[in-house]
């Protein structure tokens, strides 16, 4: 299990196509104990590149203060320009490091490290020996582009100096997956990031201008299962206020959804200059209701 944890053992395993997938979004068929493994190898393999980029940051920044001050007792009058010169150099240096950094990294697989190992570690234990989840994950950034915006209006807002304002909502699927359980369900599920961005231009008390820009965001959690009539037969008088259910001659259809909204379930942390809420509810709190969603489900039926 030990090697599983050292990055510079497992990628130099790995296929190029799965090392390319640790640099930006995935799709692949595994079972949980690799997807898992897998989560975690992308969250190492970050760290480690990210103490490379801090390493060199360090040594650029200590080589351009020993120059400089080389310079200052060996070329007192060009000290200025000679320094001018190095901190630009250093500068563009540093942030070439941090962008090539960004390009290759995200922060996207830490929350599939957190969130969706305890899904799989829960889905496990009703697969089948060796079953596997196909699973497909997008680690961009919502706000970035305009590939996730939906819609954008201007809006009025009862804001003091209010001068003009806009409304823009971004929708993201995070990820989807798919698998067959033991009793011959299949499962369908998705996890969406819905994002309001509000831009408002006022005016403050001193006459100058301030633009603001406020968040707020949503996850919802989709549950589709596919149940086949041979094991299971549907209760008298179900409740369907949290389901959708539909039938054929061989299944039944049930959708269930939970909508992580963290602002009502963490109003404390939350904050609207942040859309970016997901840290704020806990792993153990996103499994319990993904249960609860599996439990809402089957317990609308009865085995034959």
């Amino acid at each position: 299990m030990a090697e599983y944890y050292n990055i510079q053992l497992t990628t130099e395993d790995m296929a190029p196509i799965e090392r390319a997938h640790l640099h930006r979004g995935f799709s692949s068929k595994k079972t949980p104990l690799k997807w898992i493994r897998f989560f975690r190898m992308c969250v190492l393999q970050r760290e480690l590149s990210l103490k490379k980029r801090k390493k060199k940051t360090k040594a650029l920044w200590l080589g351009y203060f020993l120059i400089a001050t080389a310079v200052i007792f060996l070329f007192p009058s060009y000290w200025f320009m000679v320094n001018i010169i190095l901190f630009m150099l250093v500068l563009v240096m540093d942030l070439r490091n941090r962008s090539n950094f960004k390009k290759n990294y995200t922060d996207g697989y830490d929350f599939f490290s957190d969130y969706f190992s305890a899904l799989f570690t829960l889905i496990e234990e009703e697969l089948p020996q060796l079953g596997t989840i196909h699973f497909t994950a997008n680690v961009k950034e919502t706000l970035v582009g305009l590939e996730h915006l939906k819609s954008s209006e201007a809006a009025t807002f009862k804001t003091p100096g209010f001068i003009s304002g806009k409304e823009e909502f971004y929708e993201k699927e995070i990820g989807q997956g798919y698998c067959v359980l033991k009793d011959g369900a299949e499962v369908n599920f998705s996890f969406v990031e819905k994002v309001r961005k509000r831009i408002i231009n006022k005016k403050g008390l001193s006459g100058k201008r301030k633009t603001k820009q406020k968040y707020k965001s949503v996850y919802p959690f989709i549950l589709k299962l596919k149940l086949p009539k041979s094991i299971y037969q549907l209760k008298v008088d179900i409740n369907k206020a949290d389901i959708q259910l539909e039938e054929d001659e061989s299944f039944y259809y049930m959708k269930a959804r939970r909508k992580f909204n963290v602002q009502d379930e963490n109003p404390n942390d939350y904050s609207a200059y942040q859309y970016n809420s997901t840290p704020l509810f806990s792993v153990e709190y996103f499994s319990l209701e993904v249960v609860n969603l599996f439990n809402i489900c089957y317990g609308c039926f009865t085995l034959k």
